[in-house]
């Protein structure tokens, strides 16, 4: 947020119904659901409120619904298996997301554009507080649709991956991840195309990789319309390990 914002308190989560409507200054004690057009959020926080009360602090992912959101944090309150931002239809511009399960989790139509933030703080479970087995973090995963631009950020902490791109929800196109400074998980980048056929208009470019990399930076399937040009390591000589799998 700007320096010398003046914060509201809000207790309790916010429905939002209205279209055209702007949150602007609060710090918000409870979670976010975007169910209208054109909504804006702006100089706030979002903490979230009691675990399982919602899947992330910001959910956008109603039919027809649409957000911007900027110079805002996305910080849980109480660490559990909640995401940072969630949905579609989304413009996100220098936020801080942190102490989340993923920071951020795009699926259904797409059209999102993340740019100039920080995701960090990414939290992992030996056994998910949902159930299961270990928790599968993502600083950022994209399980379906198109028109998709991730730039200018710092993406980091994942256990799994920096930014995990797969169809598991439908088919994933037109993706654009540069400019971008990416560090953590197995491999930081991850594009996996599933059941869906090769990925097409992926380009992952000209992002400069950390050294908290388990494996490689980017693991791609060998199918598919994928550029992994002008990636280069933290010291922003090297060329980067791209797999092919």
């Amino acid at each position: 947020m700007p320096a010398g914002t003046s914060l509201t308190v809000h207790q309790g989560d916010l429905v939002i119904t209205q279209p055209g409507t702007v949150i602007d200054g609060l710090d918000i004690r409870g979670y976010v659901d975007v169910r209208a057009a054109d909504v804006t959020i702006r100089n706030s926080i979002v903490r979230g409120g009691r675990p399982g009360g919602q899947d992330a602090l910001v959910r956008a992912a109603t039919p027809g619904a649409s957000l911007t959101i900027t110079d805002s944090e996305l910080a849980a309150s109480v660490p559990w298996a909640t995401d940072g931002l969630r949905g579609s239809h989304i413009t996100a511009e220098r936020l801080d997301i942190n102490n989340v399960l993923d920071g951020a989790h795009f699926w259904g139509d797409g059209d999102v554009t993340l740019q100039d933030s920080w995701i960090h703080g990414i939290l992992h479970f030996d056994a998910h507080p949902r159930g299961g087995g270990p928790s599968h973090d993502d600083a950022i995963q994209i399980q379906s649709g198109s028109d998709y631009v991730i730039t200018g950020n710092r993406i980091e902490g994942g256990h799994n991956a920096a930014i995990q791109l797969t169809q598991d929800a439908g088919p994933t196109s037109d993706v654009r991840i540069s400019d971008n400074w990416l560090d953590g998980g197995g491999c930081s980048v991850n594009l996996a195309q599933k059941d869906h056929g090769p990925l097409q208009g992926i380009a992952v470019t000209g992002n400069t990789f950390g050294d908290s990399i388990y494996d490689c930076a980017i693991i791609r399937p060998s199918a598919g319309s994928i550029s992994t040009q002008g990636n280069v390591d933290t010291d922003g000589q090297a060329a980067v390990i791209v797999v092919r799998d």
